[in-house]
Order: structure tokens, then sequence, then C-alpha cells
């Protein structure tokens, strides 16, 4: 069965935090840089977008400093780095900072990084990072969620699940409230129409992916409608 990759996803709509220069303690100076990226976020081949971190996710941040154009040492800066106001690390050229957000999303984390004496001023810079929970998408490629040939052809895409890969998720099927499996391939289901169906005959499917390691569970339902050539 042909592998599947979506072109279009209810998260493409989020806005990832981008970072952007704030000097809190005058309005010309150098710039700041905050960049992040999570592990323990599992996406799909092909996602073209940053992995949001979930609650179990480790997030590593880091910080630059560039002025006129050209990116400063920070080797012998004293650098804090908070987490919603709280101290999680820091010291003499603290660059980047690992942490766990270990708390329930959804919730945005305000991350702040302060120099307190660079070049005689104290600056601060915030940067806002989205906690997700898992979600599970249905891959149907049916235009308008109509299809006409005898059997559907669907594939689970999971998102943000603190996993390593799919393989390592588990997944429950039904189609209008029965279920099914697909022992070679539990990621993917086949669903075949009863013989003689009409036209106008609605097909009902929904999917569970479950994380075994953290009992994490993503939902989600799909209505499809038949209609015969």
């Amino acid at each position: 069965m042909a592998r599947f990759i979506a072109t279009a996803f209810l998260f493409i709509g989020i806005i990832v935090a981008v970072p952007f220069s704030v000097a809190r303690a005058q309005t010309a100076g150098p710039q700041f840089l905050v960049t992040w990226h999570a592990s323990g976020s599992y996406v799909p081949p092909g996602y073209p977008d940053k992995a949001l971190p979930n609650r179990a996710s480790r997030i590593t941040a880091s910080v630059e400093v560039l002025s006129g154009g050209k990116q400063v040492s920070l080797a012998g800066q004293t650098i804090y780095w908070y987490l919603d106001t709280n101290y999680i690390g820091g010291g003499t050229g603290a660059e980047s900072i690992t942490f766990s957000p270990d708390q329930p999303p959804p919730a945005t984390l305000d991350l702040e990084v302060k120099l307190p004496s660079y070049n005689g001023q104290a600056y601060t810079h915030d940067v806002l990072i989205p906690l997700v929970s898992p979600v599970a998408v249905i891959y149907a490629p049916y235009p308008n969620g109509v299809f006409s040939a005898g059997q559907l052809d669907l594939k689970a895409l999971p998102y943000f699940f603190y996993a390593t890969s799919s393989d390592a998720l588990t997944y429950a099927w039904s189609a209008n409230g029965q279920p099914g499996t697909n022992v070679e391939s539990p990621d993917e289901a086949l669903v075949s129409l009863p013989p003689g169906a009409q036209s106008g005959t609605s097909v009902s499917v929904t999917l569970a992916v479950t994380d075994p390691v953290d009992s994490t569970v993503a939902t989600a339902i799909s209505n499809l409608t038949y209609n015969a050539l």
C-alpha cells in the first residue's frame, strides 16, 4: 500500500514563535536571537514545520547576540535563563539551556534569557514556545470526503508524540462502529463497502493512537461518502 505524506494539516495554521530582538533596557543596541528545538516529539517524514514539544519533550534553547551585523562572543558573559519567571539555569557563558516543560498542555511557555551586565547594561529577551498535546490525523486522499472505489485506503499520521518512530505507537481503527485491524501495517486501514452499497452511503472512520510508554492517546474521526460511478 502506498505511503502517504500529508500535504495539508491543521497545525499549518499554528505560528511558531520566531526569534526577534527586544532590548528592554534601551531602544537601540545589540540584537538578541533566541532559537529552540524539541527532542522527543515525533512528526511524520515530510512534515515541513518545527516539531512542537509535548509535556515529556526536552527543549534546547540557545541565545546569540549580534552587534553591527556580526555575532558577538558570549564566552565571558553572565547569562541567566528563566521559564515562566522561574530560574532554570545559567552562569558564565551559558549560551544554551536544556529543560523539560513538565506541565500539562496546551500551554505557552515563556522562556526568558537575561544578560545582567552586557557592556554595562542589563538586557532581557523573551521567546514564547507552544506546548501541545499529541495529535492523530486520518489521511484520506478523497477530495471533499467523497470516494467511488469499493474500498477505502486510509493512513494514520501521528504528530507530537513522545516516540522515536510511528512503529512505537499502537493504532485502533473502526468503521461505522465496527473495529478492524491491519496486522501487517497497523497504521493503515483498508475499509471495504458491503456488496450492493448505494450512492450516498456514509462511512465514519475513527482512529485512536496510543503511546504505550506514557499511555498518551490522541483520536481522530473522518466522515466519508460513497458515490457510485
